[in-house]
């Protein structure tokens, strides 16, 4: 007995009735549409795709200019810090409402997660070192702008090669 074509799959193979009245299906064709959907790069095939590793180097980079452990994260999204440290290096990818509550959480647009997407790949890496994320942090945490201010001529006095002494 074969099965039409009507239905979730079109049959290539037949349906044999067991002893115990349970019906086995030997082997199904997938219909088209799958198919045309493997074809697409990245559809429907495990590991990590350029989006999957962009989302998860923009959700480190937003939880360490946060200040937060991967632990804290976690707990406060529902999830272990395995998992997080899974979405950050883009081996498992955020749900639609996880990636929410990670953007409301951290006080970030979602659209910051998936930055600008063509970048992606193009060998430089996009985003902030942890030595950057770090020093931005201290920058935040000064108190006045005056002092800001003096930062910043700092910081260019020692990028153009002049002698940060000069500024005291």
């Amino acid at each position: 007995m074969t099965i039409g074509g009507k239905g979730c799959y079109a049959s290539t193979g037949a349906v044999e009735l067991t002893g115990q009245g349970m019906i086995r299906v030997k082997r199904l064709a997938r219909p088209a549409e799958l198919d045309a959907a493997v074809a697409i790069p990245g559809a429907g095939r495990r590991g990590r795709g350029e989006v999957d590793v962009l989302v998860g180097r923009r959700l480190r980079e937003a939880r360490l200019l946060a200040g937060l452990s991967q632990g804290q994260l976690g707990a406060r999204i529902g999830v272990t810090f395995q998992a997080v440290q899974k979405y950050e290096s883009g081996e498992n990818r955020l749900s639609a409402s996880r990636l929410l509550a990670v953007a409301e959480f951290l006080r970030k647009p979602v659209s910051f997660f998936f930055g600008d997407l063509s970048e992606a790949g193009e060998g430089d890496e996009p985003g902030l070192t942890s030595k950057e994320i770090k020093l931005l942090r201290y920058y935040r945490r000064i108190g006045t702008e005056e002092a800001r201010d003096w930062m910043l001529k700092l910081a260019k006095a020692l990028c153009s090669g002049g002698a940060p002494g000069k500024l005291l």
